[in-house]
């Protein structure tokens, strides 16, 4: 119930709740699981084969697209924060 209630305030203006922040750490929490369970993965490979067989320039395209992720969030909420009217 308080999860609904709590997308409709971000999707609706001018509530107080920033849907920008909210992609921004929903990006960053799924970029860093999908980070961490690469270097498991490689871990794994290497404890058990004691070398790794696994494609690095995959991987590196794949660190590549997720670090893309980090950006364009990034991005959205300084330029968004940028446009916005300051008044103080």
């Amino acid at each position: 119930m308080r999860l609904t209630r709590y997308i409709t305030e971000l999707i609706r203006v001018n509530s107080g709740h920033s849907s920008k922040a909210f992609f921004l750490v929903a990006v960053t929490l799924i970029g860093c699981v999908l980070l961490l369970c690469v270097a498991f993965v490689l871990i794994w490979e290497v404890m058990n084969s004691n070398t790794i067989h696994t494609d690095l320039m995959g991987l590196s395209a794949f660190v590549g697209s997720v670090a893309s992720l980090f950006v364009t969030a990034g991005i959205t909420k300084v330029y968004g924060e940028k446009r916005e009217n300051k008044t103080e």
